[in-house]
C-alpha cells in the first residue's frame, strides 16, 4: 500500500466519507477542483495516484461525483487517522464577520499648524502654536463675520484653553471634506491675536 502525500491523503479521507453518493468535484481556477458546497479547493494532480492506483472512480465521467472503490475501501481500513492525524476535509465553519473598524472622525491637518477635526457636523479647530507657549488665534470679531457669511454655520464656541474652537454647522449639503476645508478657510483667514 503507497504512502500518500498529506493532501492526496486528505482527499482520499473527504472522497470516503462521502459515502457511496460520492464526492461532487467541478472545475477551479488553476489547474484545481473543488468540492461542491465547500471552500475545500484541490490539485488536479492530486488525484493521479489515487485514479491510477484505483482506489477512485469518477466512471470515466469528469462531472460525475468521485467514489471510493474497493481498493480504496481496503485502504482506509488498513490507513484509520491517527490522533493528530490528516482527516478528511472539515469547513472551519463559517467566520465571524470582520468587524469594521470604530469610524474614527475624519481629520484633516492644513499647513500653517492648523488642524480640524470634524464630529457630527461639527468642526473642531486647533490653532498653531505661536512658539512662545501660546497659540496663533484669529483676529477678533472674525466669528461673526464667519455666520454671517456662511448662512449653514449655526454657532461658534471658543477658543477652549486647548486654543481651538467649535464650528458647528447644520443642514449643509456639502460633504464632510468640504466643510473641513471651509472651516479651516474661515478661521486660517484672520490669523492675528497671540496669547
Amino acid at each position: 500500500m503507497p504512502d500518500f502525500t498529506p493532501a492526496v491523503e486528505t482527499l482520499l479521507r473527504t472522497i470516503a466519507e462521502a459515502g457511496s453518493t460520492g464526492a461532487q468535484f467541478v472545475v477551479a481556477p488553476r489547474a484545481r477542483y473543488r468540492l461542491t458546497g465547500t471552500d475545500y479547493v484541490v490539485n488536479q494532480r492530486s488525484f493521479y495516484p489515487l485514479t491510477s492506483a484505483g482506489y477512485v472512480t469518477d466512471g470515466g465521467d469528469d462531472s460525475a461525483p468521485v467514489k471510493l472503490t474497493a481498493s480504496g475501501r481496503k485502504w482506509m481500513e488498513q490507513h484509520p487517522v491517527p490522533r493528530g492525524g490528516r482527516g478528511p476535509y472539515r469547513p472551519r465553519g463559517t467566520r465571524p464577520a470582520r468587524q469594521a473598524p470604530a469610524t474614527r472622525p475624519a481629520r484633516l491637518a492644513h499647513a500653517g499648524g492648523f488642524t480640524a477635526e470634524l464630529v457630527e457636523r461639527t468642526v473642531v479647530i486647533t490653532c498653531p502654536d505661536n512658539g512662545r507657549g501660546g497659540a496663533t488665534l484669529p483676529a477678533d470679531g472674525w466669528e461673526e463675520r464667519a455666520k454671517d457669511a456662511h448662512p449653514t454655520l449655526h454657532d461658534i464656541e471658543g477658543p477652549f484653553i486647548s486654543a481651538g474652537y467649535a464650528l458647528r454647522w447644520r443642514e449643509d449639503p456639502r460633504t464632510d471634506a468640504e466643510l473641513l476645508v471651509q472651516s479651516l478657510a474661515i478661521v486660517r483667514a484672520e490669523p492675528a491675536r497671540r496669547t
